[in-house]
């Protein structure tokens, strides 16, 4: 995306925001209009990140991003996301939940995490081909560590 495109994005209402979003034209678009819409309004942005994700919208990208955006804003109904689409998550929607649920390792929310939950994350990576592995290979491996106690 050229900054020209950033600049514009940064300049339209929130009205708009939501247009481009809906729309699904150019999804480095919409990502920069769903990322700029949470930092003005969590409200407006969660019905569209919970769009995004219950059907499937845009690329595996955009669906990382918007599951990324949700869980800041209410991780205990992200994992209700999580539970869903954690069967068929794409590698890049996989590697979002593992980074998200890593960050929030030491908090009470990751602290209370099931240990079958955990490694329903864990096996959901282990069903991926090598390829993509290598791709979230980092962030599988933050999972484990961060869950270390939990997952032995």
């Amino acid at each position: 995306m050229t900054q020209n495109h950033k600049t514009y994005i940064e300049s339209v209402n929130n009205d708009e925001l939501i247009v481009i979003i809906h729309q699904l034209e150019d999804l480095d678009a919409v990502t920069t209009a769903l990322t700029e819409l949470s930092i003005r309004d969590q409200e407006l942005v969660v019905p569209q990140c919970l769009r995004i994700l219950e059907e499937d919208l845009g690329d595996e990208f955009l669906q990382a991003v918007a599951f990324h955006l949700y869980y800041e804003l209410d991780n205990e109904k992200a994992k209700e996301i999580i539970i869903r689409k954690l069967k068929g998550a794409s590698p890049a929607l996989l590697g979002a939940i593992m980074e998200s649920l890593s960050a929030d390792s030491l908090q009470p929310f990751g602290k209370a995490l099931s240990f079958e939950f955990l490694s329903a994350v864990v096996g959901r990576y282990l069903t991926l081909s090598e390829d993509d592995k290598t791709r979230i290979r980092d962030s599988y491996e933050w999972f484990k560590e961060s869950y270390a106690n939990k997952l032995t």
